[in-house]
């Protein structure tokens, strides 16, 4: 258990770094880059999502979970990388004018054919990255990582300001996928050059499909809300909608990146040695919720401020959007290691079911609701809609591998609830007296409920005697500040 815990504060200190490092990105980008070409950089992404998919093949996974990991099966992983990565940059690079012509606007085909690069560039990343995660090697990780990160962005910033538009952001994040590859490759033991071999194929054909049909069907119907906004709305609003999604993201993609990169390998390694994984999922999910509900509450309750102080007025039109971002991030918070859960027992049907049905039908209403609608708002308002309903079809796709305790997750639950609602009070009252927008005084108002929320919250936890005050990294941190669990 404390080298799990280790692991996750080191992923988790990795991440605060990489969010600082995006956030400061972010920033800089929305005052650079106009909404429009951060628009055509975000359908680029979704265009080639599904290509991704097919690229990683589940393949980074099945070296993580394979019981008796041997060189056939690292060789086989390569191997199938190397040739799907090429296989699709071809493909990408072909294919690229025809999106020119479907969103009437050449622009893009430029951008698409830089981001297939890294088609080539992924496979000599992936299977050094995937070794390292099994190891628990996330030390090591977080270096190359960071520094991977660094580089990209340093591309990309100078590139903004060469005023090569959404085309320096995909130079960006190829430079960060070379800096990756050649730092992982360095960080592993034995160090050695990996040559491409298919002898274990089956196994690996046998995972990856079952993996990759999940995945495939979750990436379209995630990317599908960028590209069908894109067509029917146009780039500007795909924007909008990124930023208003990104405040979400802050926790739901980027934090929570970071747990599931220590959870996945650590249920794996539990399963493997006959652990209670539903103990272990019932702490992980009153540790997610006491985190996540606070932060998307305030993110929601400021949602123009922080828009304001992080991208600029010009983003003041996706203010309206967060809330209902916020709402269907609270709602994931309770699920969202359900499926790396099932995975790791080694029961990817189930998950892939999972997706299965979940991830075709939020497509299916986001798109129409587009359509109906025309505009943002009904997206934000069904995204959250749907990110609801999932959560009991979740943990019923769970039980049938791994029934859920549901008195011991409920009582978590309240406790993250009661932290929620007292660390909100200060914020709350705040915000019902001080002005709002983006003003020098809405700004300070907004640190000082920050302040207030952060200590509130340590108390809170303390005095409900949440589940996250039995953990030793939080008595070590609360115990900076002369306060004791329990006291």
């Amino acid at each position: 258990m404390t080298s799990v815990r280790r692991a996750l504060a080191l992923s988790m200190a990795e991440r605060y770094v990489l969010i600082a490092l995006s956030l400061l990105s972010n920033i800089l980008i929305a005052r650079l880059l106009t909404p429009e070409e951060i628009g055509i950089f975000s359908v680029t992404l979704a265009l080639i999502g599904i290509a991704h998919v097919l690229r990683d093949f589940g393949i980074g996974n099945f070296l993580i979970q394979e019981k008796t990991l041997n060189d056939d099966h690292v060789r086989t992983a390569f191997g199938f990388s190397l040739v799907i990565g090429v296989g699709l940059f071809v493909l990408i690079f072909t294919i690229a004018p025809w999106a020119g012509v479907f969103y009437k606007d050449p622009r893009i085909v430029d951008t698409i054919r830089i981001g297939a690069l890294n088609f080539l560039v992924l496979p000599f990343c992936s299977i050094s990255v995937a070794l390292l995660r099994r190891e628990m090697q996330f030390g090591r990780l977080a270096v190359v990582t960071l520094g991977a990160a660094a580089f990209g962005f340093a591309v990309t910033i100078t590139l903004a300001l060469q005023g090569f538009g959404a085309n320096g952001l995909a130079i960006g994040g190829v430079a960060g996928n070379l800096a990756t590859g050649l730092g992982a490759w360095l960080a592993r033991t034995p160090r050695r050059i990996l040559m491409p071999g298919f002898r274990e194929w089956r196994k690996v054909v046998g995972f990856g499909a079952r993996t990759s049909a999940a995945n495939i069907v979750t990436t379209i119907s995630l990317d599908i809300n960028d590209l069908a906004v894109g067509r029917i709305l146009g780039f500007a609003p795909v924007a909008m909608i990124s930023r208003a999604q990104g405040l979400m993201n802050l926790f739901h993609r980027d934090l929570m990146t970071a747990i599931r990169n220590v959870a996945y390998p650590a249920y794996a390694r539990s399963h493997r040695e006959g652990g209670d994984l539903e103990a272990q999922h019932v702490f992980t999910v009153a540790t997610i919720t006491v985190l996540a509900w606070p932060f998307y509450a305030f993110a929601a309750l400021y949602a123009l401020e922080l828009l304001r102080l992080l991208f600029g007025p010009q983003w003041d039109e996706a203010a309206p959007l967060v809330p209902w971002f916020c709402l269907a991030g609270a709602a994931a918070a309770t699920c969202n290691l359900i499926l790396p859960l099932l995975t790791a027992r080694g029961r990817v049907d189930l998950a892939t079911r999972a997706d299965l049905v979940v991830q075709p039908i939020r497509a299916a209403v986001l798109v129409v609701g587009v359509l109906l609608f025309q505009n943002m708002l009904s997206f934000a308002v069904l995204f959250a809609l749907i990110f609801i309903a999932a959560v009991p079809y979740l943990y019923h796709i769970k039980a049938q591998e791994q029934p859920t305790d549901f008195p011991e997750l409920f009582a978590k639950l309240r406790k993250s609830l009661a932290v929620t609602a007292a660390c909100m009070a200060p914020p709350v009252c705040i915000a019902a007296l001080a002005p709002s927008g983006g003003t020098p005084g809405a700004l300070a108002a907004m640190g000082l409920s920050a302040a207030l929320c952060a200590v509130t919250w340590v108390a809170a936890a303390i005095f409900f005697r949440h589940p996250i005050t039995d953990d030793p990294l939080f008595r070590r941190l609360v115990g900076t500040v002369g306060l004791r669990p329990g006291t």
